[in-house]
């Protein structure tokens, strides 16, 4: 757990700095919200990880985190139940949706999944699993928006600037930016088993323009719904070709 808990923290520590840089300048309670996030940020990862450490807490057995999935999703729920207030009007826990850019977020949900299906067909071979199909196609996708796109966007478009301008470009909403680089982290950014830091350049670069993907989904619709979508089937689609090719 202490290894899980130093990577968590490896995380934030990258993501200051960009945190810092995006601050809204008046912001009275910023110091509480960016406590906020990095607390809720480490115990989320805690409860993630609890079942590997703790057999106890490994009520699914599988060979996915099931348990842990599901502390996850619990703990994030309670999390919003208690502190949305914090963070209001930023609130994407929700199905209905901002209907002007719904269009174009079909458009983005059509090629990410094409793009999906095409990557199943060059990297996956695998035989039938049906723990893996059920597993993929809920789990990671309700986890992670909920917690990403769902609460820690929510809050960063609390404390952040609308827009920064860096070197004569102007970035539009920094915080899908910051959640996406962040969601890229805890997919490439680890800790082996000697304690030390390994980087896979790949998987950080395909998990951050996705997170960013996604941010932007939630912010445009104002809701997770369609993120969700998107993003659990992004994760199927790739192991279903893979299985039936």
């Amino acid at each position: 757990m202490t290894k899980d808990v130093l990577e968590s923290l490896i995380h934030v520590a990258v993501l200051l700095p960009f945190l810092f840089l995006c601050l809204k300048k008046d912001l009275r309670n910023k110091a509480k919200l960016i406590s906020l996030f990095v607390i809720y940020f480490l115990g989320l990862q805690i409860l993630l990880k609890s079942p590997f450490h703790f057999s106890s807490l490994n009520f699914i057995e599988g060979s996915w985190n099931w348990s842990g999935k599901i502390f996850a999703i619990v703990g994030s729920l309670f999390f919003y139940l208690f502190f949305k207030k914090n963070f209001y009007p930023h609130h994407f826990l929700t199905i209905r949706q901002e209907k002007k850019s719904l269009k174009k977020i079909f458009t983005v949900i059509s090629v990410i999944a094409f793009i999906a299906i095409i990557e199943g067909f060059l990297f996956y071979n695998k035989s039938w699993d049906w723990e893996t199909i059920l597993f993929q196609s809920t789990l990671p996708g309700i986890d992670e928006e909920i917690a990403f796109r769902g609460i820690m966007l929510g809050i960063l478009s609390s404390i952040l600037v609308d827009e920064i301008r860096i070197l004569n470009i102007n970035i539009y909403n920094p915080s899908i930016w910051i959640i996406g680089i962040l969601f890229g982290l805890i997919h490439a950014l680890k800790l082996n088993l000697d304690w030390k830091l390994t980087f896979d350049i790949v998987y950080f670069i395909k998990t951050f323009l996705l997170g960013t993907i996604w941010g932007w989904m939630a912010i445009k619709s104002r809701s997770i719904l369609l993120p969700l979508i998107s993003h659990n089937l992004s994760n199927t689609l790739p192991n279903l070709i893979g299985m039936i090719k």
